[in-house]
């Protein structure tokens, strides 16, 4: 699922990662024990961090999403594939009559036209089909963005984080210690809900 793993990376990365930086409010804040992923901290703000590719991935009803879009695109180009073969077999077949001398000026003009015109429909409805499916991932990019905001938000709230960043997958955080990573806790609150993820089917 090469193409339909990178449907939620950048913009849901920054639609919903920006959501959830929320620093202390100005002013300076008396130094308190504060509890973190794995321990507490002393003083400043608290900072945890998410793996949003492992996200992706672990997240059970998006992987089955994934998985149905991706056939959705393999049976478009299939049916495709298909009906430009048969086309090929029709023209062909129409060049050897001509060839033959079966057919008079006008009917080959007539037929290359009607050709020309059924090619034009095969394209059409591949373009239909991919707008489809286009249209379905754009719906999961933001369903996962929406259920990904609401339970940082939670967490946020439950531990008093005051900035949860994402590490890789185009996020600013290149390293960070192992200890502040809630990646497990989001994603097991994440398949605990399972909320059927509801993208209508591209290709009925």
């Amino acid at each position: 699922m090469k193409t339909l793993t990178r449907i939620l990376p950048t913009l849901v990365l920054v639609a919903v990662a920006m959501v959830f930086f929320s620093c202390q409010p100005q002013g300076s804040a008396p130094a308190t024990e504060t509890a973190t992923a794995t321990g507490t901290t002393t003083g400043g703000p608290t900072i945890v961090y998410v793996r949003l590719d492992s996200l992706q991935v672990g997240y059970n009803d998006l992987a089955t999403e994934l998985e149905r879009l991706e056939g959705n695109v393999q049976k478009a180009q299939d049916n495709i594939q298909k009906e430009m073969a048969s086309l090929q077999r029709e023209v062909q077949q129409l060049q050897n009559k001509a060839q033959q001398g079966l057919m008079t000026p006008n009917k080959i003009q007539s037929e290359q036209q009607r050709i020309g015109q059924k090619e034009q429909q095969i394209m059409q409805q591949r373009e239909v089909a991919m707008a489809s499916i286009q249209e379905d991932q754009m719906r999961l990019q933001q369903q996962f963005g929406e259920r990904l905001k609401a339970i940082l938000e939670t967490m946020k709230e439950e531990n008093g984080y005051d900035f949860i960043l994402n590490e890789g997958g185009g996020g600013g955080l290149l390293m960070a210690n192992d200890a502040f990573d809630i990646t497990k806790d989001v994603l097991k609150r994440l398949n605990a809900q399972e909320v059927p993820v509801m993208a209508k089917d591209s290709l009925e």
